[in-house]
């Protein structure tokens, strides 16, 4: 009976899901036919590929990929979203080394990836409180459904021969999958980690209509997260382990990109 119960909870709780945000006019423009994979109030996915162009590919550049509102927020602010810009990077850039071959300038036939925020919901922080509260002594999933954070991202990976994949993603935090953080990009901080994830399977063929791509030799894949790890960095693992427990920020467990490597981009 009781399992019964629990199970009916994490059922009711997946369906109370936060619903997508509606799209701004900032997107990127697809040169390509989209196939709709999904189109729900939570989640709304629609893509291209060209398997045989990423399949020649054996290179990217490391993404740089800047974040903006769509329209100004009083809850995000820029440095906020710098954070999870780097998030975003530093997921597409590890996801992909250990197949692609990772370079710091363009070289001939890269992926070169590009994305854009086409909407965001920003987290509730007094909601996610009190969450966070009640999870802390009550076991299992509960989140509270509502105050949820949502995104809402468009990406394409092109080469000099165009356009090899593009995603136009969506989707919504759920009260069972993604945990309570008291920040107001709490959500989108785990949702770009998802988004990531996504878009990789995409331009690595891993969807199971094309041939499973091999992984680079262990000395290349090394060489490839050592330049991931300079460019982004990593999140502060005791805060990250301490963060399954009680609800650190984003902002907290995650400085963002190295001051060495910010500061010598400014300087170019």
């Amino acid at each position: 009976m009781l399992q019964r119960l629990s199970l009916s909870i994490v059922i009711l709780l997946l369906n109370a899901c936060a619903s997508i945000p509606e799209n701004s006019t900032i997107a990127l423009e697809s040169d390509k036919p989209l196939l709709t994979v999904t189109d729900e109030s939570n989640r709304r996915v629609a893509e291209f590929s060209d398997p045989k162009m990423l399949e020649s590919v054996d290179g990217f550049v490391l993404p740089d990929i800047r974040l903006e509102l769509p329209e100004p927020s009083k809850d995000i602010s820029a440095e906020q979203l710098d954070v999870v810009s780097n998030a975003l990077n530093r997921s597409l850039c590890r996801r992909l080394s250990p197949y692609l071959h990772a370079h710091e300038k363009r070289q001939p036939g890269d992926l070169v990836i590009e994305a854009a925020l086409t909407g965001i919901r920003p987290t509730s922080r007094s909601v996610s409180s009190v969450s966070a509260v009640i999870d802390a002594v009550v076991p299992g999933p509960v989140r509270i459904p509502a105050g949820m954070g949502a995104i809402a991202v468009d990406a394409r990976a092109s080469t000099e021969s165009g356009t090899a994949a593009f995603i136009r993603w969506a989707k919504g935090a759920n009260p069972v999958t993604t945990s309570a953080k008291i920040s107001s990009i709490g959500d989108a901080y785990a949702l770009v980690e998802t988004f990531s994830r996504e878009f990789t399977e995409l331009l690595l063929n891993d969807k199971g209509n094309g041939p499973v791509r091999a992984k680079l030799p262990a000395p290349e894949i090394q060489s490839n997260e050592n330049l991931c790890l300079k460019r982004f960095g990593k999140p502060d693992a005791a805060g990250k382990g301490a963060s399954f427990l009680i609800p650190l920020s984003p902002e907290f467990i995650d400085k963002g990109k190295p001051e060495t490597d910010a500061a010598s981009e400014d300087g170019n």
